[in-house]
């Protein structure tokens, strides 16, 4: 009996190290590398300063923005626990428990002009992403003979386009374009396949007309789902 407990006992004591040993992976650490290292309210130099960092400073690592391909180029960030919120530091600046493209990205780059420049409509005085806030909604049911359904979502100060992704069952992705903050998902431009479509939406900046000039602001946002019936037309009675 003696050694049934023990071995129990035993049992329960490795699942909880290793509970906290996945915990402690999961995790992901910093250290900084340099001497007074800037923290940025967003990922991109062209946000403000809002504290230093000195070297060999710890830091746990939330997110990244941007990828990493040959070299540091000045568009890999990093997001980090700093004080009261989250905030941003550029890559090169720290070394980190894990490789740079291996972090879940948390944020975006902002978008650039012709010249290279920050486009002037963006509020830099915090995070342009945080910004964007609001309800997201829908009307009407494909299920109930509706053609189309509305959807609303909140608008971001900077974006000129948004675009909704709609995503069926299997993967399939559509998108629906709107300059405001509705859009109209057609029965007709989705796949014929039935089942739970889910809707996300990001904004965008663009100066062109063409839709892959179109440069992402913010990461897409999920805005719920509906149901679809099969519209095959050789299913049909």
């Amino acid at each position: 009996m003696l050694k049934r407990i023990l071995l129990c006992s035993l049992f329960l004591l490795l699942i909880a190290s290793g509970v906290h040993a996945q915990e402690q992976i999961d995790e992901i650490y910093g250290l900084v590398t340099v001497d007074l290292a800037e923290v940025r309210v967003g990922p991109d130099f062209a946000y403000e300063s809002i504290g230093q960092l000195p070297r060999d400073a710890s830091v746990v690592v939330l997110g990244r923005a941007g990828d990493f391909f040959e070299r540091w180029d000045g568009r890999q960030w990093l997001q980090i626990d700093f004080g009261q919120s989250p905030a941003w530091v550029y890559a090169r600046l720290l070394r980190t428990s894990v490789a740079f493209n291996s972090i879940f990205p948390t944020g975006r780059l902002l978008p650039r002009d012709a010249n290279g420049r920050v486009p002037d409509v963006f509020d830099l005085s915090s995070y342009v992403c945080s910004q964007w806030n609001g309800d997201y909604t829908r009307s009407g049911d494909f299920l109930a003979g509706d053609t189309q359904l509305v959807v609303t979502f909140p608008t971001l100060t900077g974006a000129n386009v948004y675009s909704v992704i709609v995503i069926s069952p299997t993967g399939v992705r559509r998108a629906f374009d709107s300059t405001i903050g509705t859009a109209n998902i057609i029965l007709d431009d989705l796949p014929y396949e039935p089942g739970t479509y889910t809707w996300r939406v990001a904004p965008y900046w663009t100066s062109a007309d063409s839709r892959s000039n179109w440069q992402q602001v913010c990461l897409l946002q999920t805005g719920g789902t509906f149901e679809k019936p099969d519209t095959n037309p050789r299913h049909r009675n």
